[in-house]
């Protein structure tokens, strides 16, 4: 959750909190009183395996990018804020997820005009969340996640079969990505290499330039390396991945200009 929110999130925990007494499976959902953001959280995370999301958790502490709960095929934000939500929020969440994600809004303060027709036009659903724990779905992606129907014995064969062509699918693009980052690792060895040779120059071939480009070049890489290991962590979505491997890549082709290498 992102700083800035109800005063009760001064203090976060070092880890994650997890869903109290779940077990992933139920279709019922039973409020819990929210008093806190981790309340906040724990409420939505009981909410979307309640929706049939069983694997959803919270993201924990250091996530970013408008991320609170993850499942694999759903994406949540949740603000325990009093005043009502704005568009940047929800804009936020809709710009770091994929397509194929169900995104949900939860909001202790509700929403404002603007952030419900953004929410309206891309398929956000926003729920807001009462004090006693009450989850109530405010626009129709909502009302239709909230009544998709139960799981039965009559299809849990074919369910199996999605899930397994689901987990395909999400191998697959996790090895195009992982490509994409051993990619952009090569260009930036390349670079690291080729300022190598050009820190051994005799002291009397630096030239102004050649420092100024050399120390670019350094940051350049160095703000690549790190978008690539948070590329890595765990509560980055494919699409969070991506885009966090494309500015890696940005930056060190622009690194690579910087010394007149060829990207």
């Amino acid at each position: 959750m992102p700083t800035g929110h109800h005063t009760a999130a001064a203090g976060r925990a070092s880890g994650p909190p997890r869903a109290e007494g779940s077990t992933g499976t139920e279709r019922s959902y039973h409020p819990r009183v929210i008093r806190t953001w981790q309340d906040a959280e724990l409420a939505a995370v009981d909410h979307m395996r309640s929706l049939g999301f069983a694997d959803s958790r919270v993201t924990g502490a250091g996530a970013d990018g408008g991320i609170d709960v993850i499942a694999q095929d759903a994406v949540a934000q949740v603000k325990h804020y009093s005043q009502p939500i704005g568009v940047g929020p929800v804009r936020e969440l809709r710009g770091v997820t994929d397509a194929h994600q169900h995104l949900l809004f939860y909001a202790s303060g509700g929403y404002t005009a603007a952030a419900r027709q953004f929410a309206d036009e891309r398929g956000v659903a926003l729920y807001s969340l009462a004090e006693l724990g009450h989850i109530t779905p405010l626009n129709e992606a909502a009302t239709r996640l909230s009544a998709r129907p139960a799981s039965t014995s009559g299809w849990s064969q074919a369910a199996a079969w999605g899930r397994g062509a689901s987990t395909a699918r999400a191998s697959q693009r996790a090895a195009e990505l992982e490509a994409q980052r051993q990619t952009v690792l090569r260009l930036i060895t390349r670079v690291r290499a080729h300022t190598s040779e050009l820190h051994a120059l005799p002291s009397n071939r630096y030239t102004k330039d050649l420092i100024k480009a050399l120390k670019a070049a350094h940051k350049l890489i160095e703000r690549a390396d790190s978008l690539l290991a948070k590329s890595r962590a765990d509560f980055q979505t494919h699409g969070g991945r991506k885009q966090l491997i494309s500015m890696a890549d940005e930056k060190a082709r622009e690194a690579a200009l910087k010394l007149g290498m060829r990207a």
